[in-house]
């Protein structure tokens, strides 16, 4: 697990020893303002040798494994290639204050990042210190004085760079492991770490909790004391499974203190050494009794709330056909009556069967709306691909009449292939189009249909240049029977748009309005490629 830059800022900082305990500390190797006027000394002279140096020291990095697999990362090991040129520049600067502290700091915490272990970082030391010497013995021309303090003050220098970034290093894997320990007891999950023969280790808070066992009484415990009885035989196979390096996870059902059943989804997994070879199991749990329960309620709701649904059409398709003879029969009388009589009957009996007339006609057309509200969900055709332009070719073939005595002028864009039910999107595109005459202004209907291309749908627009509808009533207007004008003023049932949204719904879309008064109407819908990809509840 990988720290982000500033946790590792503020990682070193807190480690970061105090003037005094860093004087302290080179009191005890002796290192004196002498080294570091003698290593600044050697800068310039070994400063040729600094690219030299790094690639000797990653070539001779490059012949163990161990490190090869640290430093699999090409831009990685570029990048700590650079930090080494840098620190011998650091070196041999001779300033050793703040700013170098907490480069080898830095140093420390990026070898624990990566997995380099304190061996290699003290052998590449070993092995830098055992090229540099020879180098400093031959640029004083073999003086014995002068290379024993030039020695002594690099081996200073060197066991002071290497006790920073040591503690550093342990400082930053003491840090990782109170982190990792910080999330094993405050995960959620119940966590336990279990040997190979299944005997618990280590438990976290969330098992005490689910259990009702303390954690004390659990460690050295056998795990297979907290299944169910009914488990023996899952257990067994689980166990077999992942103690041979494998991973299980699936319902199972524990035991808590009480001696209670309850149902848990367990992941189990095991942790295996640097040979590969199993050293513990690792299992999370949590009780997914109440999930289960609710899940099992909810299914079972949704179910009677589909067949009430079904049941609802039904009776409302029953209904409304039932209805249709017995209306026919009183919509033809009161007709014949209005032709029979009209001129022998006074002014309010013509009037009174005038509104039986009209009130029969009305009520023909609100069955026969509700019956195709009706049929949407029940008598629904199956999905198809299709071409929409075939649908609103039949929507304008049937609204030719109205297109014609309008003057209304209809354009589209070019309509795609989707999944549909082809005969719903011919109404679908009839009412919205229908809609778009029949609440005209003063001029002819303009309509336009669009269709844009969105990720994993079509996104359609029918719009107008009719009397518009204020923002209030845009929800309002796809509720059933929901009418904004007197049926004088424009005649209808109020089913059009409800029958619009659900017909969008069937398909898995959706359908809203952009409008204002007086400017006009957009309605979009969308319309999923393929209606295996519909986003909302369908059928």
């Amino acid at each position: 697990m990988l720290l982000h830059q500033p946790t590792v800022d503020a990682l070193i900082d807190s480690m970061t020893p105090s003037a005094d305990e860093v004087q302290s500390r080179k009191d005890f190797l002796e290192f004196s303002e002498q080294d570091s006027r003698l290593l600044k000394e050697l800068g310039p002279l070994l400063a040729p040798l600094e690219d030299t140096f790094a690639d000797l020291l990653y070539q001779h990095l490059d012949s163990y494994p161990q490190i090869v697999a640290s430093l699999s990362n090409p831009e990685q090991l570029s990048q700590l290639k650079q930090k080494q040129r840098e620190y011998f520049k650091q070196v041999f600067a001779g300033d050793y204050g703040p700013d170098y502290i907490k480069s080898r700091l830095r140093v420390g915490v990026i070898y624990q990042q990566i997995g380099l272990e304190p061996r290699w970082y003290l052998g590449a030391y070993n092995k830098y210190l055992s090229w540099v010497l020879p180098e400093v013995m031959r640029l004083v021309d073999n003086d014995a004085e002068r290379f024993l303090a030039y020695s002594k003050a690099i081996n200073k220098i060197a066991m002071f760079d290497s006790e920073l970034s040591l503690s550093a290093y342990f400082h930053a894997d003491h840090e990782m492991l109170r982190l990792l320990a910080q999330v094993f007891e405050s995960n959620l999950e119940a966590v336990i770490i279990a040997d190979v023969k299944g005997h618990m280790l280590h438990v976290n808070k969330s098992v005490a909790k689910i259990t009702g066992y303390a954690s004390d009484a659990l460690i050295g415990k056998p795990m297979q004391g907290l299944l169910a009885e009914l488990e023996p035989t899952l257990y067994q196979d689980l166990w077999t499974t992942v103690t041979a390096g494998g991973q299980w996870q699936g319902e199972i059902w524990l035991k808590n203190q009480q001696g209670d059943d309850y149902l848990a989804w367990m992941n189990m997994n095991a942790v295996k050494d640097s040979a590969g070879k199993v050293t513990q199991v690792i299992a999370e749990f949590s009780d997914i009794t109440a999930f289960k329960q609710t899940h099992e309620a909810l299914a079972e709701r949704t179910e009677e709330l589909a067949n009430s649904n079904r049941e609802l059409e039904q009776f409302a398709y029953v209904a409304s056909h039932d209805l249709q003879e017995p209306l026919r029969m009183v919509a033809s009388y009161t007709q014949l009556l209005a032709r029979r009589y009209k001129d022998k009957l006074d002014q309010d009996a013509n009037e009174f069967i005038g509104y039986a007339v009209d009130g029969a006609t009305r009520m023909q057309a609100l069955i026969i709306d509700l019956l195709t509200m009706s049929r949407i969900g029940t008598h629904g055709k199956r999905m198809e691909m299709c071409e929409t332009s075939v649908a609103l070719e039949r929507a304008e073939s049937n609204l030719r009449l109205a297109i014609e005595e309008s003057g209304a002028v209809v354009t589209r864009d070019p309509m795609p292939r989707l999944e549909a039910d082809v005969s719903q999107l011919t109404q679908l595109f009839q009412n919205l189009i229908g809609n778009g005459i029949k609440f005209r202004g003063d001029s002819s209907p303009i309509i336009h249909v669009g269709a844009q291309k969105k990720e994993g749908e079509w996104l359609f627009s029918v719009r107008d240049n009719g009397i518009g509808i204020a923002p209030d009533f845009f929800e309002r207007i796809f509720i059933i029977f929901q009418r904004l004008h007197g049926k004088h003023e424009y005649p209808g049932t109020g089913i059009g748009l409800s029958v619009c949204k659900k017909i969008i719904e069937r398909h898995g879309g959706k359908i809203w309005i952009e409008s204002e008064v007086g400017k006009g109407a957009v309605f979009y819908f969308t319309l999923p490629i393929h209606h295996g990809e519909r986003k909302h509840h369908g059928e």
